[in-house]
């Protein structure tokens, strides 16, 4: 397996899809690499671009928060996207790049051994499903639900700028973030082995 910082550089310098062409910076994950808790998001937007790190934007912010009122400090979890470079204009990836950039979200998986896999968003719905080998329904029908597969519990949730876009479902976006921090307490710590 090979190491972060190699994957990384990897990430950096794909060409595996139009998205390349576009973009400013890929941006790879960030986060503990032992973490119980793998967030994935959609793409980076023009801040994560920018700074060349993920989620630090206005949906980063508000990630931050509900962590926070969940008891989740943000070093405590990784979190990736389902594409590693900014689509045109900021639109969503095409299932084609997603499928391109699958590898990438496969060995962050393999290399973090998460216990909770939250997908954000349809997007990273399709990108897990890809890595998996499972078809999901979408994030409306399945927001919030616990889902046992393949030894990762699975808690999709609404990408957090449908929630900047639509803030009557704030409520339930906090309540997922509380059943994740939930949810890892009842799965206990790691067995030493």
């Amino acid at each position: 397996m090979i190491p972060f910082a190699e994957m990384c550089d990897r990430i950096l310098i794909c060409k595996d899809c139009d998205l390349h062409l576009y973009r400013r910076r890929a941006v790879c994950g960030h986060g503990s690499p032992e973490s119980d808790l793998l967030f994935i998001g959609e793409a980076p937007g023009r801040t994560e671009e920018m700074e060349g790190s993920p989620f630090v934007g206005r949906s980063g912010k508000l990630i931050d928060s509900v962590l926070r009122d969940a008891g989740i400090g943000r070093e405590e979890i990784y979190i990736t996207n389902a594409v590693k470079c900014r689509p045109k204009n900021g639109a969503s990836p095409r299932i084609g790049e997603i499928r391109k950039c699958s590898p990438y979200l496969r060995q962050e998986i393999e290399m973090v051994k998460p216990r909770i896999i939250v997908p954000m968003g349809n997007s990273a719905l399709r990108a897990l499903g890809l890595v998996l080998n499972q078809r999901f329904p979408k994030i409306s029908e399945i927001a919030g639900k616990r889902i046992h597969l393949q030894g990762y519990e699975v808690v999709p949730q609404y990408h957090p700028a449908a929630i900047l876009r639509n803030p009557k479902k704030m409520e339930s976006f906090k309540l997922n973030f509380l059943s994740v921090s939930r949810i890892l307490r009842e799965l206990g710590p790691r067995s030493q082995t």
